[in-house]
């Protein structure tokens, strides 16, 4: 450690004992749980620098025009009701996530077999020669695979080719390969194949499918997706179909340009996009009852409604939502299917066009009781 790095004073290590008198100095309340639960919480539940991160959605005192360090009505029970409904939105995105991996597999090989010069062999092999030979990152992608040949769940793969680090990995049917790739890989590769046989719509999905790869690792490692919604930290310019489609949700001009530019409102975004355009009723109907697993919030509701930031986010999620399930709702109409998942879709679009009012939102979610 250098001379420099020894100069620098670090924090000391809180124990839990010193937690909550030092959240008490941020005025943060212990009135609607005692500080004895609010360490048994820190302690067995969830940690301090997890629970903490949600105090940013909330306003602060302003003194002569500066906002001092300290929380306008924030108790420790708004933070740990927003922990777990935290965990229940990344376990819902990452359902979501997982399905629109799982849609763009499929997609790639139905139009694999569109084309007259694919074998489905070819493309992976011009992939994989491009990988091997790049000049700023070589062998990305093989070092990935490299790293599952001692994986059990692969070795029925692994075991028909010659796998040797030294070699360039070749004639790997694409059926197999995207199964041994990661979403990201996958989406480096969809840029690829899309370049590679001029398919310029599909192309154009791989801007959004690069911040879906940044919310699925977010939710994925349980890093919190909930927190400093308020935060500018986007400048680029959203995908044009993205802005179409929030058009279509009668968000204005004004909303979208503010909300998009925070990075995590934008990838959730891009999420509920995708995942409208590739899946049907059926699909929507599960994710409807999916939805059902987020936590119920019979007391301190109102909080919600003073986080400003937050309670934005909601509304306008809503109102993506609202969108979603009526067009979904008017292809399950014409598609004819069982009256059970009409009914569900007629209750999720209820829901949806309820009061975008946070709690009253989620609340009647729970009143139906969704199940198919």
């Amino acid at each position: 450690m250098n001379e420099e790095n020894n100069n620098v004073k670090l924090r000391p290590m809180m124990k839990i004992p010193e937690m909550v008198p030092y959240l008490k100095t941020k005025n943060i309340k212990f009135e609607l749980i005692s500080e004895d639960k609010a360490a048994k919480y820190l302690r067995d539940n969830n940690n301090y620098y997890n629970v903490t991160s949600y105090k940013n959605n909330f306003e602060k005192y302003m003194i002569d025009g500066v906002f001092v360090n300290k929380y306008i009505d924030l108790d420790f029970a708004y933070l740990k009701d927003m922990a777990i409904i935290d965990h229940r939105v990344r376990l819902l995105l990452f359902k979501m996530i997982i399905d629109v991996e799982h849609y763009l597999k499929i997609k790639i090989l139905n139009k694999i077999e569109e084309i007259e010069d694919e074998n489905g062999y070819r493309i992976v092999n011009l992939y994989l020669e491009k990988d091997f030979n790049d000049e700023k990152f070589p062998k990305r992608v093989h070092n990935s695979i490299f790293k599952k040949v001692g994986n059990e769940y692969y070795q029925k793969i692994f075991s028909k080719y010659d796998v040797d680090k030294g070699k360039k990995l070749e004639n790997i049917p694409i059926w197999e390969f995207l199964e041994i790739i990661t979403f990201g890989e996958l989406v480096n590769f969809y840029d690829f194949y899309t370049k590679e046989y001029n398919l310029v719509d599909e192309n154009r999905d791989v801007y959004i499918l690069r911040d879906i790869v940044k919310l699925r690792n977010a939710v994925a490692h349980n890093t919190c997706v909930l927190c400093e919604l308020s935060k500018k930290d986007n400048v680029y310019p959203a995908s044009y179909k993205i802005v179409q489609y929030l058009k279509d949700c009668n968000i204005g001009k004004v909303t979208r340009n503010n909300k998009l530019s925070n990075s995590r409102i934008r990838q959730i975004t891009y999420t509920l996009y995708m995942f409208n355009k590739i899946f049907n009723l059926i699909c929507v109907c599960v994710w409807c009852a999916h939805f059902n697993s987020v936590r119920k919030i019979e007391d301190n509701r109102v909080f919600f409604c003073r986080t400003e930031s937050f309670h934005n986010f909601i509304a306008d999620v809503n109102s993506v939502l609202n969108f979603c399930t009526a067009e979904t709702f008017g292809r399950i109409l014409k598609s004819k299917v069982c009256i059970a998942c009409i009914f569900v879709c007629k209750l999720l679009n209820k829901f949806c066009a309820f009061n975008s009012n946070f709690c009253n939102a989620f609340h009647i979610c729970f009143k139906y009781n969704f199940s198919l």
